[in-house]
């Protein structure tokens, strides 16, 4: 393993790993962290051993339950193989897999209007504090993204008019009367970008096409 990329893991704050020809993986105390649980460390080693095998740069947005709390979140991770030559005395060139890195963030995400806009993506949240259940929670999130009351109550498993019923509870206590002031209202409390976990359910994908599926 390269010692270096070691000490350059280690020292960063970042979620950070570091593998070597045979795979066994280096964790800085924040990407340890993240994978604290036998599901995501096994779905990372699945996709690193994808990455050295091919021999090609991907990146993969997970979305799992991570931390030791085990919320269910969306990170990208980016694994980037690294090479070495084989034999230095051959005037031929040959470069051999050493092992990968891999950097983890949250993953951020946007929209086409936000686009146009020029607003640039952002992680989602998860801690939106206790302004309001985490059924009105669930309608928030789903009037910021205009469904109606019979579309969300459709997700929700609830009627159509217990939708409206809590709507009308969520513009008393924000002091707003619409979708639209509520947006306003949480883009100002910076809640816009909340997920309710309980909506979240676990996926991964992958987003380039280098032969690492």
């Amino acid at each position: 393993m390269n010692h270096s990329m070691m000490f350059t893991c280690l020292n960063l704050t970042t979620p950070c790993a570091v593998t070597g020809r045979s795979g066994v993986p280096f964790f800085n105390p924040e990407m340890q962290a993240l994978l604290d649980s036998p599901l995501s460390l096994e779905l990372f080693l699945t996709q690193e051993k994808k990455a050295r095998e091919s021999r090609q740069f991907f990146s993969v947005q997970n979305q799992f339950p991570y931390g030791p709390e085990q919320k269910m979140k969306s990170y990208l991770f980016d694994f980037c193989p690294q090479f070495d030559r084989f034999d230095y005395l051959s005037e031929d060139v040959e470069f051999e897999c050493i092992g990968t890195v891999c950097h983890a963030r949250p993953f951020a995400f946007g929209s086409t209007q936000e686009c146009v806009d020029g607003q640039a993506p952002r992680p989602a949240t998860f801690e939106p504090g206790e302004r309001f259940t985490q059924r009105e929670w669930e309608i928030v999130f789903f009037a910021l993204h205009n469904l109606t009351s019979k579309e969300t109550g459709r997700r929700l498993g609830i009627s159509h008019r217990t939708v409206e019923n809590k709507l009308q509870d969520i513009y008393q206590k924000t002091g707003t009367h619409c979708n639209r002031g509520l947006a306003m209202y949480c883009r100002e409390n910076g809640t816009d970008r909340y997920i309710p976990p309980s909506l979240l359910s676990p996926s991964s994908h992958v987003l380039n096409n280098y032969g690492a599926q």
